[in-house]
């Protein structure tokens, strides 16, 4: 693993790695800057702030600049805000929100090239991908993207750094061991500003790396574990940013093959929501899972899975609109009101290689329409196209940057690699607002 984190170089990554690599750079980009809109954005900025001394790392659409772990977490938390950011079936969570903010808060500091910070990235998600991938094999209880996402966070930061090989021992076993461990179905039932307890494994994973440098030890990393093996030797073969999703709906992962359905259906059959008299929703455990009630703010709605499936069809999307400004709809809770849950043991069987559900909307007139086994969209086998991810990124940064704005950091973030400065890329997401 160390040996992988010293000699890595998006300089020996083919074509189709570094264009995965960019587009998940868009993409959490995009949903760190629509992020900012949020109470909990304010929230935590206010907190950072107030906690940590001004330094060179950014805080997105702010003209605050704080230590490089005060950014990292206030970045961190507004990645993860409208949970719009991208995830990895096989480790239940996103590891964009919680390596993207510390690797760049770290390359500010130093003034780090676009091709250091843009290996450095890729570091912490291979890193970060494969240690959510033994912590879920390793421990008996689900838990956050906190607890291992620390720990590719770590490993991009120390490549940033410049660690030495004892001291990126010592980063991983930090992050490992401060990361949360948090039971994450408890913040399923329970959905608050914790969310996946991201924001906080970033900042733990770039002040593990920080603290390394400076003869802080750690445990033994979980790398060096037997069961590790496979997946340290893959390291530099496979690229499992590859198999990366991207959401098209600001909604949990496990809601949106429901959205998926009635989104078939509607159009399939152009039906209007005000002829839906009963919609039945088919899916996994885990999904069942989700609040179905009124949600009293946006971390309910996110973590819901009538109201994304009512809101899309009320709306046509389940966007930051949907999220913030129509929790009190009339229409989308009528909607909710009219809907059950059912779980189906062969979608139960897929997860969380897949996640599958299918919808039956049944109309106030008799007629009945079933959907097919619908996966969620933007999975690396049903991916979002070029131009929906493109879209995607327009959607969420045009009301923040402009149609000029956007266009200029969308153009910027393809030519990361050529930069001589990371702040050329930052100086594209600054704007003059008065805080």
């Amino acid at each position: 693993m160390i040996r992988y984190i010293l000699g890595e170089s998006i300089e020996r990554c083919d074509e189709s790695i570094v264009r995965s690599l960019k587009e998940a750079l868009a993409d959490v980009i995009a949903c760190t800057i629509a992020g900012c809109q949020t109470e909990v954005a304010r929230i935590v900025k206010t907190f950072a702030v107030q906690q940590w001394a001004r330094g060179k790392s950014s805080l997105f659409l702010s003209t605050h600049a704080l230590q490089a772990a005060g950014a990292t977490f206030v970045n961190a938390t507004m990645a993860n805000a409208l949970d719009l950011d991208d995830g990895h079936r096989l480790v239940k969570g996103h590891p964009g929100a919680v390596v993207f903010p510390a690797v760049l808060a770290a390359a500010e500091e130093r003034e780090t090239t676009g091709k250091a910070f843009l290996t450095a990235l890729l570091i912490a998600y291979e890193v970060a991908i494969r240690a959510g991938m033994l912590a879920h094999q390793l421990r008996p209880e689900y838990h956050c993207t906190g607890s291992w996402g620390a720990i590719g966070a770590a490993a991009g930061v120390g490549r940033i750094l410049g660690l030495s090989v004892e001291q990126l021992r010592h980063a991983l076993g930090i992050a490992e061991y401060h990361a949360t461990y948090s039971p994450m179905m408890r913040c399923i039932d329970h959905p608050s500003m914790l969310k996946d307890g991201i924001a906080w494994g970033s900042m733990t994973g770039i002040s593990s790396a920080y603290l390394a440098q400076q003869g802080f030890t750690g445990i033994p990393s979980l790398f060096g574990t037997k069961e590790a093996a496979e997946l340290v030797e893959e390291m530099g073969m496979l690229y499992r940013i590859q198999q990366l999703y991207f959401k098209p709906h600001a909604c949990c992962r496990w809601a949106q093959p429901a959205v998926e359905g009635a989104k078939y259906l509607a159009e399939r059959h152009r039906l209007s929501h005000r002829e839906i008299g009963k919609i039945v929703i088919r899916t996994f455990r885990e999904s069942a899972r989700l609040s179905k009630k009124a949600p009293a703010n946006t971390e309910e709605a996110q973590y819901n899975l009538y109201f994304p499936v009512a809101a899309y069809l009320v709306f046509g999307e389940v966007g930051p609109r949907q999220v913030l400004r129509e929790l009190a709809n009339e229409e989308i809770l009528s909607l909710m009101s009219r809907m059950e849950t059912q779980i189906d043991c062969q979608l139960d069987a897929a997860f969380p290689e897949k996640a599958l559900s299918q919808v039956e909307l049944c109309t106030y007139d008799g007629r009945r329409y079933l959907s097919p086994v619908m996966q969620a969209k933007g999975d690396y086998d049903f991916p979002l196209t070029g131009e929906e991810k493109k879209a995607k990124f327009f959607r969420l940064t045009e009301p923040f940057l402009g149609r000029a704005g956007s266009e200029e950091l969308f153009e910027r973030i393809q030519q990361v690699d050529q930069l001589a400065n990371i702040r050329q890329l930052t100086a594209a997401i600054a704007r003059n607002l008065s805080d």
